[in-house]
This record gives C-alpha cells, sequence and structure tokens, in this order.
C-alpha cells in the first residue's frame, strides 16, 4: 500500500501511522464525504483460513460496542485485496496517544482522573458484552484535543462464550500485564490492573516496577509498589487497592474501578470548589458562577452533580457563617450579663439595667422591637431605686421624689381622696388608668414583597411540610447568590406547586387555618415566578377558606383570631380585584373587633380595648362605606385617657 493510493475506490491514503505484528495503520481520506479515517490492514499472513471464523466472529461481537464514545469507533470493515485480508475503517482520533502526552512529562491529578474514568467507561461497555481488552497500555489510549480517552486495539482482545469466563492464553504488552495474566487463568480484572499500571504512569512519570520482565513480574506478584509516596495522596489507597499482588483485593469490576475513581474526582471538586466559594465571598455572583463552571468543566461533571455539591459547600459556609455570628453573639450577651450580675452585686441598679438593655437589644430583630424594648429600659431608668419586700418610709419618699409632675399631682389627688369620708359626696374623681396613643389610624399590614413575606415565614418552622419548603427555599437563596435567575424563579414554581400540593392534603384532613396559609403561600411563590394565573387561583382558595376560618372563630367567639382571618381574606380577595367581597370581609372584621374591644373594655383591660378600637378605624380608613362599628368605636375611643 503506498501513499495517495485510492483503496476500495473511495478511500485515499493520507499518512502512514504504524505498523505491528498483525497489520498496518494509516491516515485516509473518504474522497466522496471528504471525512478523515483511520485504516487498518490486516496481513494476510497473520489471519490464516483456519483463523478466519474466529475473525468475524470477533468482528461481530465487537460491533456492539464501536458506537461508545470512550471506544474508537469501526465505520465499517471491508475485504481486503493482495496481502490484506480486511482493511478496517475507523474513528480517526485527532490528538496524541497516552503514550505520547507522557513523553512531555507528569499529567496533574485532574487529567489523569479524567482519562482514568475514561478508560473504564470503554471497559464497562466492553466487559458487559462479554470483550475482554487484554493489552491495555498508553500507546492504545487515544486522546481527543480535549483530551477525551478512546480505548483503542482491540485486535488481541478475548471474546468469552455463555460458559467460558477465564483466558489462558498469555496475550499482550508482558509489561502492563497483571500478575495472573503472565501464567494463565485470568479474567476481566486483568484489564483493570493494566488500567492502574497506566495511571501511576502517567501521574508519577515513572513505572511502578523497576527492572527487566522477570524481575517486573516477580515485583508485581510480590506487591512491591515502588515509590507510592511519588502519588498523590488521594491516589494512594486506589493505586495500592488497584496493584494489590492478590486478585480478590482488588477491583473486581470497571464499575468498581469507575465508581471510586469518581469519588475521588468528587472529593477533589469539592476540596477546590470550597477554596473558592470561601475565597471568593465579597466577589460579584456571576464571577463565582462562572469560575464554577470552569471547574465543572474541568472535572468534567455533570450539571446536576455539580450543582448538588455546590449547593451543599453554599449551605456548610452559610451555616459556617451563622454559627460564628451566633457564637460572637452569645460571646457578647454572656459579658452583658456578667458585668450585670457584678453591679447588681453591689447594688449597682442602673448599670444592672444598662448591660441587661445592651443585651437585649443585640438579641432582638425588628424596628418596632427595638423601640419597644427602648421604651421600656428608658421607663426602668427612671425608676431606678427598687422597693425591698418590706420598704421603708425613707425608699418610698425617694421613690415619689422620682416621679415627673404629672404623676405627683395624680398622686396627692388620690392620696386626698382617700382621706375623705366616703359617705361624703365629693367632686374627687378617682385616678383613671390612662393608655398609650398609637402612632397612626392605619391596619399594620405590611406592603412588602412576596420574596420578603415567604423569607418571614420561612423563618419560623411549625410544621414537618415546612422543613421541606425551607429546603427549596435555601436553594433559591443560593442561585440569587449566584445570579442565576432562571434557575431561582424555576424553583420559585416548584415552592408554589409543593405549598399547593400541601394545601390539598390539609383539604382531606380539614384542617382550614393550614389550607389558607398554604394556598397564600403558594400565591406568594407564583407571584415571583411570574405565574400570574396560578397566583390568582390560590389567592381564591386561600380567600374562601380564610372566611370558613373567621366563621369557624367567631362560633368559637374567638373574636380576635376571627378578625385577623376576615383581614387575611380581604388581603387575598383584593390580589384578585374583588372590591364586593373585599368590603365584606372588612365589614365582618370590625364587629369581630368591636366585640373584643368591648369585652376588654368591660374588664377594665383599657390599651388591649384601645388598640382594638384603633384596628377598626384603621379598617374603616380602607371601606368605601365606613359600618356603625367605625362610628362607634371612634365615640368610645374618645372615652379612654391617653398619656401625653
Amino acid at each position: 500500500m503506498q501513499i495517495d493510493q485510492l483503496i476500495l475506490g473511495k478511500y485515499r491514503l493520507l499518512e502512514f501511522l504504524n505498523s505491528g505484528g498483525f497489520s498496518s495503520v494509516f491516515r485516509a481520506r473518504e474522497e466522496m464525504t471528504n471525512r478523515i479515517v483511520a485504516i487498518k490492514a490486516l496481513a494476510k499472513t497473520a489471519y490464516p483460513a483456519s483463523r478466519m471464523k474466529f475473525l468475524l466472529n470477533e468482528f461481530q461481537a465487537m460491533s456492539k460496542i464501536w458506537k461508545h464514545p470512550n471506544i474508537v469507533s469501526i465505520h465499517t470493515v471491508e475485504p481486503g485485496e493482495d496481502d490484506y485480508v480486511a482493511w478496517i475503517v475507523m474513528e480517526y482520533v485527532e490528538g496524541k496517544s497516552l503514550h505520547e502526552l507522557m513523553q512531555e512529562g507528569t499529567l496533574g491529578l485532574t487529567d489523569t482522573l479524567n482519562i482514568g474514568l475514561d478508560i473504564c467507561r470503554g471497559l464497562k461497555e466492553a466487559h458487559i458484552h462479554k470483550i475482554m481488552h487484554r493489552d491495555i497500555k498508553p500507546q492504545n489510549i487515544l486522546l481527543t484535543t480535549e483530551k477525551e480517552a478512546k480505548v483503542a486495539d482491540f485486535s488481541i482482545a478475548r471474546i468469552f462464550g455463555e460458559t467460558t469466563e477465564f483466558a489462558e492464553t498469555m496475550a499482550g504488552t508482558r509489561r502492563y500485564m497483571a500478575p495472573e495474566q503472565t501464567y494463565g487463568s485470568y479474567d476481566y480484572r486483568a484489564d483493570l490492573y493494566s488500567t492502574a499500571l497506566i495511571l501511576y504512569q502517567a501521574v508519577t512519570g515513572r513505572f511502578p516496577f523497576s527492572g527487566e520482565n522477570k524481575e517486573i513480574d516477580k515485583k508485581k506478584a510480590a506487591g512491591e509498589i515502588e515509590e507510592i509516596d511519588r502519588c498523590p495522596e488521594v491516589l494512594r489507597n486506589f493505586l495500592q487497592k488497584a496493584l494489590h499482588r492478590q486478585l480478590s483485593e482488588r477491583h473486581q469490576s470497571a464499575a468498581e474501578m469507575y465508581e471510586e475513581l469518581d469519588r475521588i474526582r468528587q472529593d477533589e471538586y469539592v476540596k477546590q470548589a470550597s477554596e473558592l466559594i470561601d475565597a471568593s465571598a465579597n466577589s460579584s455572583h456571576p464571577k463565582l458562577a462562572e469560575a464554577l463552571e470552569r471547574y465543572r468543566e474541568t472535572f468534567r461533571l455533570s450539571l446536576a452533580d455539580a450543582e448538588r455539591m455546590n449547593q451543599n459547600l453554599f449551605f456548610q459556609r452559610r451555616q459556617k457563617e451563622e454559627n460564628t455570628k451566633r457564637e460572637k453573639l452569645l460571646a457578647q450577651v454572656e459579658r452583658h450579663y456578667t458585668r450585670a450580675v457584678r453591679h447588681a452585686e453591689t447594688q449597682d441598679y442602673p448599670s444592672v439595667l444598662a448591660e441587661l438593655h445592651k443585651a437585649s437589644q443585640l438579641c432582638i430583630d425588628g424596628q418596632g422591637l427595638s423601640k419597644t424594648v427602648d421604651h421600656l429600659f428608658h421607663t426602668l431608668n427612671t425608676i431606678n431605686i427598687p422597693l425591698s419586700k418590706n420598704p421603708t418610709v425613707e425608699e418610698v419618699i425617694a421613690l415619689i421624689q422620682k416621679l415627673p409632675d404629672s404623676e405627683s399631682v395624680d398622686l396627692r389627688t388620690w392620696l386626698e381622696h382617700e382621706k375623705l369620708d366616703s359617705e361624703k359626696p365629693t367632686d374627687v374623681k378617682p385616678i383613671q388608668p390612662r393608655v398609650r396613643a398609637s402612632g397612626s389610624y392605619r391596619l399594620v399590614i405590611e406592603e412588602a414583597s412576596p420574596e420578603y413575606l415567604l423569607d418571614q415565614v420561612h423563618s419560623d418552622i411549625q410544621y414537618p411540610h415546612e422543613d421541606e419548603a425551607l429546603r427549596i427555599f435555601q436553594q433559591i437563596q443560593i442561585f440569587q447568590q449566584q445570579g442565576r435567575t432562571r434557575q431561582w424563579l424555576a424553583l420559585y414554581n416548584k415552592l408554589g406547586r409543593f405549598y399547593q400540593k400541601q394545601a390539598s392534603n390539609f383539604v382531606k384532613e380539614d384542617e382550614l387555618e393550614l389550607v389558607a396559609n398554604c394556598y397564600t403561600r403558594a400565591r406568594f411563590a407564583y407571584t415571583v415566578a411570574e405565574k400570574q394565573r396560578l397566583a390568582r387561583r390560590n389567592a381564591k382558595r386561600g380567600a374562601v377558606y380564610y372566611t370558613r376560618l373567621a366563621r369557624q372563630f367567631e362560633l368559637q367567639r374567638s373574636w380576635e383570631e376571627a378578625g385577623k382571618s376576615y383581614i387575611l381574606a380581604a388581603y387575598n380577595h383584593d390580589y384578585v380585584n374583588m372590591p364586593t367581597l373585599v368590603e365584606e370581609c372588612h365589614r365582618m372584621a370590625t364587629v369581630c373587633y368591636f366585640n373584643a374591644a368591648e369585652s376588654a373594655h368591660l374588664n377594665h383591660e383599657l390599651q388591649t380595648a384601645y388598640d382594638f378600637y384603633m384596628l377598626i378605624l384603621a379598617i374603616g380608613e380602607k371601606m368605601s362605606v365606613p359600618t356603625k362599628m367605625v362610628s362607634e368605636a371612634q365615640k368610645l375611643i374618645s372615652e379612654i385617657p391617653v398619656a401625653d
């Protein structure tokens, strides 16, 4: 065969690649398609008539694995002529062999792992079809330009029958044979031993056994692996197992070897990605996502596997940050309490209050609560002389002297009244308790984004189904941190479906409050996911069940809970633009809150009554025609004394 020769009328020989005892290999071009192929010419001298039957059986068996991405694919087998019995037209791999790549120097851990995984994939496919390669060596591992490995040259492969499990003929390249291959009676596991040999050589730049053939055979049989410390630490246990002298101690299948290499690869990805995430804590999210994607491509991980590991890393970092923050907070709180105890021992009560105030400020969350706590400690600081269980006159006088002028007048009025004869008429009125004024008549329903509302409801887990919802919500937050809009919108849609399904389950159990809550949360999630039709549908259902819940509370005379439920029903009706139902729910809410206020008023719980009256006025401002309860609340609230 000559270069530039046309064979079979369609293949132009372009370049001689290599030859062996059984064949010669050429690079060629298929003239009709301009496709570059490799052609292996099988010499007649190597395949006499007595072997042709076996050769054909081999072709038929191997046709089952030729399409695998990690096995060099064979396009066709053509009858030969002249000195050749057949021409095998194969895929031409535009790259180097592993042998050529190793001549340039040692391979990095990532490349070694990826090549090892590719070889195992190819061997898994071959072994499933009862084909043993028998000649795994660097020259027979071809690499694409992206360093994807393909197993080549099955010329001496052993194809097992239904009853045969072991090969007995010594075949292959002696240097890369398994110990048992030298003496006969070996099986698929010999291919795995050869794979481990070339991986050791690739990552260290040397062979694990020194010497000539016989000396190497003895060292293999004895399991004397040399300079294992040259290997990266993460590969040492793998290679010691894969090259163990006892067959039973090695990997028993290509699938098992693949799984261990894959575990090592994933561990390495997690290690490097974790370092990247920690180092990129202050970087922009898109840059971090791009860097993680490059790592994923380097390790050739599937998108699903990489996302799963990334999410775990983000969860761990978040948990670590939260734990650090919590520990720091606890240490600060403990310092304030320790100081408070010391001040209490010296009866320095103003300092005690100051330290407790600082501790409480560290623990509370929310501006409204912060103002309440500040007001409380301000009040306590104005009365900083505590009374004992049996106070002396001096202690009482000292406390009275601390009262504001307005309260001193009230006290003197009350004392004078006590002196009067109770049977005699008097114009002096007993002191009436005063209530705190509310800052606004407006109803406090936070006009917040659905994302914020979902964050708030997931901060307090009370039911088992909320654990799963929290897991989905945390995944959303991770994707938001990474700037991956499409993914977190899809997860909000998933969260909506989850809550909608939970609502359907709770309907069967007649859990009205849980049904209403789940439908409303589904509405929030669908709103963010831009699924408006689904959001409206769930808002309608939530309104219906909140109304049913409110009526149930009315029957139990739980007026405050009934009022809240009517307000939430109105909130959902308003979302779907149903003003008549919104007005009706507001009307019923004023009735319920008025009943609650009236009950508190009769029990002299003026602050509670005042707050309910104010709530009624706030609802009235939202109504087109305020109810009678609104005007009654306006009238009764004027009778309650309010502190200046």
